[in-house]
């Protein structure tokens, strides 16, 4: 009996609809559509509203005049402190390769620094695709580290999205926000 009745409900509810989608929105409902621009504003209202921290590279860097001295050294040889990116990559070239071991080097003949990697990601892609993204990019660099037996003196931090470094949205400012950046303390 309970069969026939579902049966002829399905029938007359099929009846109705002139297409498949039609049949689908009546069961389910319409679907919440979300843009980019929706999220973005969500998105940046909680985190000025939630975020009360200051983060400055100068508190990152250390009070060690001697570690100091040796980052602002390393700067000045021409060592790069942020790594670049791919879109929706996390995969290490050759150049970035020979960056990674100038700071193995570096940190080497620096034993009592450590370094922190924040990884990056543009906006494109959902908040938590984007965390575990810039994650990703910044264990790319430590596993490199890590055959130097470095691993031990690098944390790994993920910003995601949330702190871009151009507000452009196009290409060009979506390749400088997928990036690593190096912070010795």
């Amino acid at each position: 009996m309970i069969k026939i009745v579902i049966l002829s409900a399905s029938v007359v509810l099929l009846s109705s609809c002139s297409t498949v989608e039609e049949f689908v929105n009546k069961i389910i409902g319409e679907p919440n559509v979300v843009t980019v621009e929706d999220r973005r504003s969500a998105t940046q209202e909680s985190i000025v509203a939630e975020d009360y921290s200051s983060f400055e590279v100068q508190n990152y860097i250390g009070t060690n005049n001697a570690a100091k001295d040796a980052v602002t050294e390393l700067k000045n040889a021409g060592t790069n402190f942020v790594l670049y990116f791919s879109y929706d990559g996390y995969e290490i070239d050759k150049k970035s390769t020979e960056e990674i071991i100038q700071h193995a080097n570096f940190m080497r003949d620096n034993p009592q620094l450590n370094l922190t990697l924040a990884g990056h990601a543009d906006e494109r892609g959902t908040r938590e695709y984007n965390l575990a993204l810039g994650e990703n990019r910044a264990l790319s660099v430590k596993e490199i580290l890590g055959l130097y037996d470095l691993a031990s003196r690098v944390k790994v931090i993920s910003f995601g999205e949330e702190n871009p470094i151009s507000q452009a949205h196009d290409e060009q400012g979506w390749q400088k926000n997928r990036r690593v950046e190096f912070f010795y303390k």
